[in-house]
């Protein structure tokens, strides 16, 4: 009997990476989707055995889908835009139940009780990075490029607050320059940081993507891609420093050359 393993599939390129490695390790694995309209791309239908479409606000439906499957085993992968927290007119009442013990609805917690809602419910939620181990930065300076003294001085300054900023769960990016924080991250996103923080500081900041100390693997790891590492060619970052073995670097390969072209080192650390 074939094993099966499901994907509950958000926006980006995360899910279709995902189902790529699972399909690599584990050849006569049967992969189910379940995607977000509005959200998730079509395309990871062309790398799964099949997609199920939902609402987003709609947890009842979700989790009578992922029933049907009958499917034990699920990993989270994509971002769901965390303003539709905000957007209470698209959810269902059983969202609406399982969100009205929160004191909060910063992402980290609200996804948490989601995924909690589920497990009740006999689903089990795998790490999201457990067919991704290659595909997350590793320790050093990942590729090869030298530092000068001004930024491993800003690095030293900057793995000090990161490593603060993200345990308040409010965002998982920050930008440094001459030893200042210029800009956090809140719900606007990451490529939307870095762009303020080039407006305020201009070029030459150090861009810092980091997760929470006890961040739930489950869900809402640290993520990089080919889109964020142009802008920070734009806005000439001196460096991108991500957290060792917890941030997904997307088209890893690409990723690491052409950001070596572009003269912007990519390291690896772990926080202070």
């Amino acid at each position: 009997m074939n094993m099966q393993i499901g994907i509950v599939a958000g926006s980006k390129s995360l899910p279709l990476l995902l189902a790529k490695r699972i399909s690599k390790s584990r050849k006569f694995t049967k992969v189910v989707a379940i995607c977000f309209k509005g959200e998730t791309s079509s395309k990871l239908c062309q790398y799964v055995d099949k997609c199920l479409w939902v609402k987003v606000g709609k947890l009842k439906d979700l989790r009578e889908a992922i029933k049907t499957q009958k499917i034990k085993d699920w990993v989270m992968a994509g971002q769901i835009n965390p303003l539709n927290i905000f957007k209470k007119s698209r959810w269902d009442d059983e969202l609406k139940s399982v969100a009205e013990g929160e004191i909060n609805f910063c992402p980290h917690t609200f996804f948490k009780a989601i995924i909690n809602h589920l497990e009740s419910e006999g689903v089990n939620f795998l790490d999201s990075t457990l067919y991704l181990k290659d595909d997350l930065a590793q320790e050093g300076v990942i590729n090869g490029l030298s530092l000068s003294d001004e930024t491993k001085e800003n690095i030293d300054f900057g793995l000090d607050k990161i490593s603060k900023f993200v345990e308040i769960d409010i965002g998982q990016v920050l930008v440094v320059k001459n030893k200042t924080v210029v800009s956090l991250e809140a719900l606007e996103g990451t490529d939307n940081t870095i762009k303020r923080g080039f407006k305020i500081a201009g070029p030459q900041t150090a861009i810092f993507k980091f997760a929470r100390q006890n961040q739930d693997l489950r869900f809402d790891v640290p993520v990089v891609g080919i889109s964020t590492l142009k802008l920070a060619k734009r806005v000439k970052a001196s460096c991108l420093v991500l957290e060792q073995d917890k941030t997904i670097i997307l088209e890893k390969e690409k990723f690491l050359y052409l950001s070596k072209k572009w003269n912007i080192p990519v390291i690896g650390l772990k926080r202070s």
